[in-house]
């Protein structure tokens, strides 16, 4: 059994919503300072009764509650400290008391960081610190903790995927033709709990949500919680929130929201959710708030082509819908100017390290190689007549099938014509290919002698 401590009111609700993601394995002790049991007799209790303990407080605060009065016992259960702010989940207690696997539960649940103090650092930060704000990453089993291992050593993992999405580079020994034997690196929105791998959640889903005036402390998060995990899909993988208009603000959906890593709450006018179609609309609703559907026509609202892969789920005072948003691809269109590194704008530098594929003709690819994170595809297309038409349509290629794609020139890029499709487009203009020359200072009529 896994002990919660919840130190105060703030500690309780996120303790409320773990004990809803692990109802069989978890049980609440929430200290009451008014009376005998402060926070270091909670922690003390716990400790004395559980076989793991989470003190939902900054590591400071559970050295100095151990230090005012609980105590850890030889071969004792295992103890994380989770701070509120959910960035770091931080074992206390030796590798053999559990609490590293715990701290990494903690981070597949919640996203934070698991800070293992018992082992050598992780090597995740190194292959993974540039997903950061495009993605993250979980570990299932010890095959998934071989994989990080591996691609930190540079040796192969066999990269599969269950969606496309334009990510930034992977690490270069991420293949589709890896050997079978090799350990999995999976891009996917789906947990995958059965699988021994380890997993890259792309932020592609967006969950709809309604919350009436009765809604109880984080009852709307506890609803979120239970339909990913009924529909198996991945928490990590929510990019924002939807709602109708004047529900943002509502205490229930900015919990949701902060408890999801602080997503955006997007806000859709009545009028405009009530043209959705939605499979599953409600008369009583339209009455009330001029639509018949909040969830459900908010997700897919927010998921312009998307689909719904959970449909209305509610509980007493809330409603939850998820949508996955359609993939679109990212085509940045860069100007190099006259190719000097130097001479690059910062925009550009950045684009070149947000892609996962350059493409241009030789001299463009071979001037930025230096530049691109390992991993990136260099594709240089035939120089010569027709050179950057045949760039264009490999970029394009790349882009509609949902790959984050940096078409780049010598030069400001003007020559350089996208047509529109399935992919976000953003330019980067570059300095002039041959800058002019200053002109000389004009001399007095007359001789300057």
């Amino acid at each position: 059994m896994i002990g919660l401590v919840a130190l105060n009111g703030t500690g309780r609700l996120l303790a409320d919503e773990i004990h809803a993601a692990w109802p069989g394995t978890t049980r609440v002790h929430t200290a009451v300072a008014s009376a005998c049991f402060g926070p270091p007799e909670a922690l003390e209790y716990a400790l004395g009764r559980d076989d793991l303990v989470v003190c939902l407080a900054p590591v400071a605060t559970t050295v100095r509650l151990l230090i005012d009065g609980s105590h850890l016992r030889p071969g004792g259960p295992g103890l994380v400290s989770l701070d509120l702010n959910l960035r770091y989940a931080v074992p206390l207690t030796g590798r053999d008391s559990g609490a590293d696997e715990l701290a990494e539960e903690l981070a597949g649940l919640l996203g934070v960081r698991a800070v293992l103090t018992s082992n050598p650092p992780p090597a995740t930060d190194p292959p993974f610190a540039h997903l950061a704000g495009h993605a993250s990453t979980s570990t299932r089993g010890p095959r998934g903790s071989a994989a990080v291992r591996a691609l930190a050593e540079g040796r192969p993992v066999r990269l599969e995927s269950d969606l496309a999405h334009p990510l930034p580079a992977l690490p270069p020994s991420a293949r589709p033709d890896a050997p079978a034997d090799t350990p999995v690196l999976r891009v996917t929105d789906r947990t995958h709990p059965d699988e021994d791998v380890l997993l890259v959640h792309p932020r592609t889903l967006v969950v709809g949500v309604g919350a009436g005036g009765g809604a109880t402390d984080s009852e709307l998060m506890r609803l979120i919680t239970d339909t990913l995990a009924e529909h198996g899909l991945a928490r990590a993988s929510v990019a924002r929130l939807a709602t109708v208009a004047g529900k943002a603000d509502h205490p229930e959906v900015r919990w949701a929201a902060f408890c999801l890593g602080g997503v955006p709450v997007d806000e859709h006018p009545a009028a405009a959710l009530a043209a959705v179609a939605v499979p599953n609309p409600s008369d009583r609703v339209g009455a009330a708030v001029g639509t018949a559907s909040v969830a459900e026509a908010a997700a897919l609202a927010s998921a312009p082509g998307g689909e719904l892969v959970a449909t209305k789920r509610k509980s007493a005072a809330a409603t939850v819908a998820i949508a996955r948003a359609a993939v679109r691809g990212r085509l940045a269109v860069v100007g190099l100017g006259p190719g000097a590194h130097d001479l690059l704008v910062p925009r550009a530098l950045a684009e070149l390290r947000r892609a996962s594929a350059v493409v241009g003709a030789p001299g463009a690819v071979e001037a930025v190689a230096e530049l691109l994170r390992p991993g990136t595809r260099r594709i240089a297309t035939d120089d010569g007549a027709g050179a950057a038409g045949a760039a264009v349509d490999a970029a394009v290629d790349l882009a509609a099938h949902g790959h984050a794609v940096a078409l780049v020139a010598l030069g400001d890029g003007a020559a350089l014509n996208v047509p529109p499709g399935a992919y976000d487009v953003h330019r980067v203009p570059g300095l002039p290919l041959h800058p002019l020359a200053p002109a000389l200072p004009a001399h007095p009529q007359g001789d300057p002698a």
